[in-house]
């Protein structure tokens, strides 16, 4: 599946709003201070689509053309961590995710 940069952040941190099951509206407001309204309207509509194994397949696939530096990769990991962090709630779960998208972006 063909993304482009914004749209792969996108997906990415909606993977991390979602890990727990449940987006919250801090979530949202920190992915919307981060990307425009419509490539989240876009990506969202995209994201529910797709399965769990789909989204990582998918992050996969374009992680050459948009974390390919550690500095890209690192601003996805620091993307992530806001969006776990923005309900100030952070569980073990949320923290496995972290660790399985550094392994996942390298």
């Amino acid at each position: 599946m063909e993304l482009n940069k914004e749209e792969f952040k996108a997906l990415v941190m909606l993977y991390a709003a979602n890990i727990d099951g449940n987006i919250q509206s801090e979530e949202v407001k920190v992915m919307l201070e981060k990307t425009d309204f419509d490539t989240m309207e876009k990506v969202q509509k995209l994201f529910n689509k797709m399965s769990d194994m789909e989204v990582l397949n998918c992050i996969r696939e374009n992680k050459a053309f948009f974390a390919a530096t550690e500095a890209d990769r690192l601003d996805l990991i620091h993307d992530c961590c806001a969006i776990i962090e923005a309900d100030e709630k952070c569980t073990v779960m949320e923290e496995q995710l972290v660790r399985v998208m550094r392994r996942i972006l390298e």
